[in-house]
């Protein structure tokens, strides 16, 4: 019988891995230690080894596939090029304070010019302090000043004689702890005040005229008083100026000999040339402002900020051999493209805001590789445009972040050259998103390396698996697994795919069944993980995932959810259906319905008129229709009015998987043929009448068994699949021992009518004319209708 050739045995359906096949493997040694994730280590090498601009890596896989592993091993042995490694520091601008200047030296230069450029200026403020003391020094200074003040002498003894002739005597006067000098008028040789004069004048000795002559001249004194200090200020001023030009011009020699050695070392290469500058223009600072530093400054503080200026802000050093691979996992804007610190409200920026200056994550990998996240780039604000921009330009300038409260600086830093390798780590689908979406990215990473979630079951790579298992537990101190155990785990792997020949690379998913299964096992007092426990821990885990599934079930069983699983009717037909919850997926029935009379609407879609149907769904209602005309109505126009519809459902419904349901359950409507309820179905079909695969069918076929158990086992019901779906059927232990004993039945289908003859009972050819007469006999009612 065709129903016989059509069942599925338990041996068809059945999938373990012996613990022979896990004993031969066990000897074979695994190849690779990466294990399935070939095409992604080529391109990972591909990206790796090719230093030209836009080739930085983006990888995209689901999480657990290895992706941090895989990158981790192949960086194991990579080397930074020494040549391309610069340390970097940020010096003080003396022309332009608010920009401050960048140097480079070669990995490692960079710690040993900022040690010996510190020595060097504490040993030139000491020696410059000595200057003072030199009997050279004071010799030429007294000398200089001797000379001033002679000649400030000379000019205050012509003004003291020009003013004696004008009745007037020079003297000091002492103001609130201040000197200074005033003119006071002589009365027969002998100094008066203008008040003793204006009494001589009341008293008619002295005439009223030759007082206010006197007065006159007093004012006129005063003016050339005024001119005469300002000389004196003058003199004093290019007396200071030729000293200070003396000290410097003795300072000198000790800067120029300080600084030798560092300029011995610049002039190793070409990397120096920025640190030669600096230097040139270092020791322009240091002999014009000799005199404030080799005298004893106000305080600590003091001598802090000034010396700031000659120290230097190392933002980034390298030691020359190391890989410089950078991982930044929180990647703000100031961490990966630094930040300049925020000055005190009393602070001026212009003294030492090269001091100021941060580096972020991407000047510590220049040379090297930097590593970042994709989810986490992205929610930080401007981090990606910013970074993008960095990769075009090949530039990167140190500025507060675009965002928040922070307040726009003053200061301009160097932009420097940014030459590094960036691989970003992505979900599934990333990298095809930012590639239709982001018209930048395509020319920024050019090379995607993919992982994937499945691999071939081949041996090899079950053998990889193997000593990736027994690895793990060695690593983790887990109890050893037996072969039982790891053959049940390789079974559980392949279901985690939906394919009896792959297995999932998502190696976090066995590592944790690994860890949950050694809970179980020393919970029970074992010192061996066997097989039965496993599949315990595997069902444990099902166990806290299934509340839904439960709740579900409890509709079945208080019949909230009217589901047939016995006897048969028309026009109805028992669909099936998968929730997915992301971590976990179960499989419901669906009773799917229709209704057929005569008319000119066609094939009613209720979920589309409802609003509850996908793209998917809609295009399978209008496949349905091309096989209804192209197998039963070829001759005669179609009048039809049908309606089909997911009973119960009040979510959105997509995908085509029910089609071979739903086609069943219309033309069970139109030949008024029932079908039988105890049997549900699945599959996808075409406009030929083929039937096609459907996702989900393990945990379909489980959903529908679970059903009849709750409903009762009656030894007929059972699920009808397309036969392409053979490779996806991993039973579970208690639906393989169902079928094994005859109580539930799986059947798989090529054609409708192979589908039709089972639910039916009927010879495809006779339960097709039905359906043919009664489609005409509907066009002739709707001539007659209209006449």
């Amino acid at each position: 019988m065709m129903e016989n050739t059509l069942e599925l045995t338990a041996t068809h359906i059945n999938y373990t891995i012996t613990e022979e096949t896990v004993r031969r493997l066990r000897e074979r040694p695994s190849a690779q230690p990466i294990i399935g994730q070939d095409r992604a280590i080529h391109a990972l090498n591909l990206g790796l080894g090719i230093e030209a601009d836009g080739y930085n890596i983006f990888i995209m896989g689901a999480s657990g596939t290895g992706r941090r592993t895989v990158l981790g091993q192949l960086l194991e042995n990579y080397k930074a090029n020494p040549a391309n490694l610069q340390d970097i520091a940020y010096v003080c601008n003396f022309n332009r304070p608010l920009e401050p200047r960048a140097i480079f030296f070669p990995a490692g230069g960079g710690a040993y010019f900022k040690k010996t450029l510190k020595s060097a200026i504490e040993s030139i403020r000491r020696q410059s302090m000595q200057i003072s003391k030199s009997e050279v020094f004071s010799a030429a200074s007294k000398k200089i000043a001797s000379t001033y003040d002679q000649e400030e002498n000379r000019l205050l003894g012509e003004f003291e004689g020009e003013m004696y002739g004008s009745g007037f005597s020079l003297i000091q006067v002492k103001d609130n702890e201040a000197r200074s000098m005033d003119l006071v008028p002589l009365w027969k040789g002998k100094p008066v005040s203008f008040e003793e004069l204006q009494e001589k004048v009341s008293s008619g000795k002295v005439p009223a005229e030759n007082v206010g002559a006197l007065r006159e001249r007093y004012y006129e004194g005063l003016d050339k008083m005024a001119e005469l200090f300002s000389q004196i200020r003058d003199l004093r001023r290019a007396m200071d100026k030729k000293i200070r030009a003396l000290k410097a011009q003795s300072a000198e020699p000790i800067i120029e000999n300080e600084l030798a050695v560092l300029r011995s070392l610049c002039k190793n290469g070409p990397d120096y040339a920025e640190a030669l500058e600096f230097l040139d223009a270092l020791k322009t600072d240091l002999i014009s402002r000799v005199h404030q530093y080799s005298e004893p400054f106000k305080s600590p503080a003091h001598k802090r900020n000034f010396f700031g200026r000659y120290a230097i802000n190392l933002i980034c050093e390298h030691s020359g051999s190391e890989k410089n691979i950078v991982h930044e996992e929180v990647p703000t804007f100031a961490n990966l493209f630094g930040s300049i610190e925020p000055s005190g409200p009393n602070d001026d920026m212009t003294v030492n805001g090269h001091l100021r200056i941060r580096s972020g994550a991407v000047h510590r990998a220049f040379g090297g590789i930097l590593i970042l996240r994709l989810q986490d780039l992205l929610m930080e604000d401007g981090a990606w445009p910013y970074l993008k921009r960095v990769l075009q330009s090949g530039l990167v300038e140190i500025q507060t972040p675009p965002t928040g409260n922070h307040l726009p600086s003053l200061l301009k830093p160097k932009v420097l050259k940014a030459k590094l390798k960036v691989v970003i780590i992505g979900g599934e689908h990333s990298y095809d998103f930012l590639y239709q979406e982001d018209p930048d990215f395509q020319k920024l990473f050019k090379v995607c390396a993919e992982f994937d979630s499945v691999m071939p079951a081949t041996e090899d790579n079950m053998a990889s698996l193997i000593t990736f298992i027994t690895d793990f537990t060695r690593k983790t101190g887990t109890l050893p697994i037996d072969d039982g155990g790891i053959a049940r785990i390789i079974a559980h792997a392949a279901r985690l795919t939906d394919y009896r020949t792959l297995l999932t690379t998502r190696f976090t998913k066995i590592s944790d069944l690994i860890i949950e299964t050694d809970y179980q096992a020393r919970k029970a007092g074992q010192t061996t993980i066997t097989g039965e426990t496993v599949s315990h821990a595997i069902e444990n885990r099902r166990y806290l995932q299934r509340l839904p599934e439960e709740k579900y079930a409890q509709t079945i069983t208080s019949r909230e959810m009217v589901i047939d699983v016995s006897g048969s009717s028309i026009g109805k037909v028992n669909g099936l259906a998968v929730l997915d919850r992301g971590y976990h997926a179960f499989g419901i029935p669906v009773a799917v319905s229709a209704q057929a009379s005569p008319g000119t609407k066609g094939v009613v879609n209720i979920e589309r008129e409802s609003g509850l149907s996908g793209e998917i769904y809609d295009k399978a209602h209008l496949i349905i229709q091309g096989l209804l005309r192209g197998k039963y109505a070829q001759d005669f126009p179609l009048a039809l009015s049908a309606s089909i519809c997911f009973e119960q459902s009040y979510t959105e419904v997509d995908g085509d998987s029910a089609s071979c349901a739903e086609f069943f359950a219309l033309i069970s409507a139109i030949a008024r043929l029932p079908l039988r309820q105890d049997i549900a179905v699945t599959g996808s079909l075409n406009q030929l009448g083929d039937v096609q695969p459907v996702g989900g069918i393990t945990e379909k076929i489980e959903g529908f068994f679970d059903t009849c158990s709750l409903l009762g086992l009656t030894g007929t019901q059972g699920v009808i699949i397309p036969r392409r779906n053979l490779p996806n059927v991993l039973p579970s232990d208690r639906l393989l021992t169902a079928v094994q004993d005859g109580l539930f039945h799986i059947w798989a289908i090529d054609t409708i009518d192979e589908g039709l003859f089972l639910l039916s009972g009927m010879s495809p050819v006779d339960f097709g004319k039905t359906v043919a007469q009664n489609l005409l006999a509907f066009t002739e009612h709707l001539k007659d209708f209209y006449r």
